[in-house]
């Protein structure tokens, strides 16, 4: 397995961290520390995080602990996250957890939030009829994006890289780092650079919004109050590109949970709601790269969605 990929490295500083690979972390140490404040109802490794529910005065919270400095970094991200959208939106029909508290594991950043009740829209694993129930629920998950790109937020009120200073240059520069994660084979057998001269090209037309930049259907809730909750914020920006969070949701959609009848739903409620083709296009050509690179960081690599949805973009037309 490919060990450190440019797509995973950020800059904080004079330093270079990864925040795709963490450590192993002791769960029985993890547990002692947490049970001086806590019940500890249950925790276990998760992909970059160690994950538990939290029990204090008969309510259940949720914790996730990172497991390198690296994955600390967007970990308090995701904290800050929380804290904005709490403040600036009220009254809303969407939720994301509130802030019980935040701190340190050996020099690891954790958090411990509010945890929600009810079910994801679906898991990254979902035959067709599961994801098939997002349909239901089309209209709710843009108002969502909107929202958030609706939020009025100080780019310094959470941590930053030295890189994000102008929205579509760290925008380029993150669609270039995953082009050049793809192996160069493959790169050249699916002709991905083709997607990645759309993206500079066109690039220009796209304009500042904040973004949740992991928006998901395996990160939105159905809530037991019927609202939405968004988890998962680590990669929040607030000078991100309009559009990214939807064209992020229709690309997994598509390409992770191999729906493409509910892509082009999706993609029709955008048209009609007004959004510009031409600006989607170039966001869903960078989703299509870093989908590229996903399927080459899996165990057995199948690129058969990758390439049903770069020749599904490059064949749409305002």
């Amino acid at each position: 397995m490919r060990k450190e990929l440019e797509a995973f490295k950020i800059k904080i500083g004079n330093r270079i961290l990864d925040y795709r690979l963490g450590q192993k972390l002791d769960l029985n140490k993890i547990i002692s520390f947490f049970e001086k404040k806590y019940k500890v109802k249950k925790i276990w490794s998760g992909d970059r995080h160690i994950l538990g529910i939290l029990e204090k005065f008969q309510k259940e919270y949720f914790l996730k602990l990172s497991t390198s400095e690296g994955i600390s970094f967007f970990g308090k991200r995701e904290y800050k996250w929380n804290e904005i959208f709490n403040n600036k939106i009220s009254h809303s029909e969407f939720q994301v957890p509130r802030n019980l508290e935040s701190g340190y594991f050996e020099k690891l950043f954790y958090q411990i939030t509010e945890k929600f009740d009810g079910e994801l829209l679906c898991d990254r694993v979902a035959s067709k009829d599961q994801s098939n129930r997002i349909i239901d629920d089309i209209e709710k998950i843009i108002s969502l994006s909107r929202l958030i790109e609706s939020i009025k937020v100080d780019n310094l009120e959470y941590p930053v890289s030295k890189v994000e200073d102008n929205f579509r240059n760290y925008f380029i520069a993150k669609t270039k780092s995953w082009y050049k994660s793809i192996p160069l084979e493959i790169a050249k057998k699916f002709d991905v650079l083709s997607l990645l001269e759309l993206v500079e090209s066109d690039s220009i037309k796209l304009s500042k919004k904040p973004r949740h930049g992991d928006f998901a259907p395996w990160h939105i809730f159905r809530l037991s109050n019927n609202k939405l909750g968004l988890i998962d914020g680590e990669h929040f920006l607030s000078q991100g590109v309009a559009g990214y969070d939807i064209g992020y949701f229709l690309q997994r959609v598509f390409s992770v949970l191999k729906n493409s009848d509910v892509s082009q739903m999706i993609l029709n409620h955008l048209i009609k709601y007004g959004y510009d083709l031409q600006k989607l296009k170039v966001i869903l050509a960078a989703r299509a790269i870093g989908g590229y690179l996903d399927e080459s960081l899996a165990p057995l690599p199948n690129y058969d969605y990758a390439v049903r949805f770069q020749n599904w973009i490059m064949h749409l037309k305002a």
